[in-house]
């Protein structure tokens, strides 16, 4: 779960700071948060690629062979990154542009992503060595990368937002340099971690022998279906927002305090997800086929368990919620309503996650695939019909996040029960 928070850390902390300059800031930092998280989790769909062949390989007892996966997989992450930086510095503006109505909220967003870029090198770095550990069992390290980032970010957001300590006040763009150096500095935790244990001996990290250009088509031929299904996921996510975006900068802004709250809830479900992922693909590697659904419905349980819990607040308490992102009291007011909307959401998104993080588990990404685009399609619809056609309300326009966990629960359960997955090989 510690390793979870990374990027949404990253995004709740700053949201919070955001949330006391303006309304207009706060809408932008949905739309530039969301552009940022759609490069990012292209390299974070890669390294869940990783993250299944390695612990395919731990399964299987072939730990010197995991060394060579990790060093060609670094190679694909810093091509990446440095292509998502020259794309964030000098091309998102033009794309901006064409689809954000409001001059105000383009102009804000563009100064967050110009500063946001300085990180995505180190958050992809990030995401591939905590793909690694997951996927070796042993995740210990979170302990210091979590403190790191939560420390660092919060003490530069405070530093270069507001102007303190002598700093320039930089706003939404001091958010954005905040979290692109605490970014950066959990990297050198990363690098001191590996120097100072013993992870390098026992899994032959770092030696970047001669590229192997078989293994390079193996790992890619297993991620590029969880690329799509991200870009598919996330572009729906964001396509969501510019379509909030065109009812006002008002529904904006609630809609990115809601969009925090959900974040933050899904911190624990998506690490448990997480766990899912690299456990399928570990009992398979062992034979131990036959313990996959069980796995599954024992993890749910708890899952469910964070639901309930976080649904009795945000319907009981839900002002309190709000008040940690913004202190106007017109906004938290405003975004009640949407806000309870999520509890039917939240219990779906429960389970649905762990099932579709499942089935990649098994080394099925195609098929995750195609169960994310027709989940999306469905989503994407529903929200264009309710906020562009019929100009619904926005609790109403939120229920599409209902309707996309639903279909993708029915579809992944099919499959999984289907069992055809126990003949994946990898």
């Amino acid at each position: 779960m510690l390793g979870s928070l990374g990027q949404n850390l990253i995004y709740l902390v700053d949201t919070s700071f955001i949330g006391r300059i303006g309304e207009i800031e706060l809408g932008a930092s949905a739309i530039g948060g969301i552009y940022y998280f759609l490069l990012f989790n292209i390299g974070y769909a890669m390294n869940i690629g990783m993250q299944v062949m390695v612990a395919r390989r731990k399964g299987e007892g072939k730990q010197s062979s995991i060394g060579e996966v990790l060093d060609h997989q670094l190679r694909l992450i810093v091509l990446l990154g440095a292509a998502e930086f020259i794309l964030m510095q000098y091309l998102s503006g033009g794309i901006l542009a064409a689809i954000i109505d409001s001059k105000e909220v383009l102009e804000k967003t563009n100064t967050f992503l110009h500063y946001r870029s300085y990180g995505i090198l180190f958050g992809l770095l990030n995401s591939c060595f905590m793909s690694f550990f997951i996927g070796i069992g042993n995740t210990r390290v979170t302990v210091w990368t979590t403190g790191v980032m939560v420390t660092m970010n919060i003490l530069f957001l405070y530093c270069l937002v507001f102007g303190n300590w002598g700093f320039p006040a930089m706003g939404i763009g001091g958010a954005g340099l905040a979290s692109a150096i605490a970014e950066a500095t959990v990297t050198l935790v990363f690098i001191l971690f590996f120097i100072v244990k013993k992870f390098r001996k026992d899994y032959h990290l770092f030696q970047f022998a001669k590229v192997k250009f078989n293994l390079i088509i193996s790992m890619l031929n297993l991620s590029t279906p969880l690329i799509f299904q991200q870009i598919i996921s996330v572009g729906s996510w964001w396509l969501f927002f510019i379509s909030i975006e065109h009812l006002g900068e008002h529904s904006l802004a609630i809609s990115n305090l809601v969009r925090s709250i959900y974040t933050f809830y899904g911190i624990p479900v998506w690490a448990l997800a997480s766990t899912v992922n690299a456990m399928t693909s570990n009992l398979i590697g062992q034979g131990r086929h036959a313990d996959v659904i069980p796995l599954i419905r024992r993890v749910a349980n708890i899952s469910i368990g964070f639901a309930a819990l976080f649904s009795f607040f945000i319907n009981f308490f839900p002002a309190l919620m709000l008040s940690v992102y913004t202190n106007d009291q017109v906004l938290i007011l405003d975004s009640v309503p949407t806000l309870r909307t999520l509890t039917l959401a939240i219990v779906l998104f429960s389970i649905a996650i762990l099932t579709i993080f499942a089935v990649s588990g098994t080394g099925a990404t195609k098929v995750s695939l195609l169960i994310e685009v027709i989940a999306i399609v469905m989503y994407v619809a529903y929200t264009l019909i309710a906020a562009v056609v019929l100009h619904w309300s926005l609790p109403a326009i939120w229920l599409a996040e209902s309707l996309y966990w639903l279909v993708t629960f029915l579809m992944c359960g099919w499959y999984l029960k289907n069992g055809k997955w126990m003949e994946k090989k990898l």
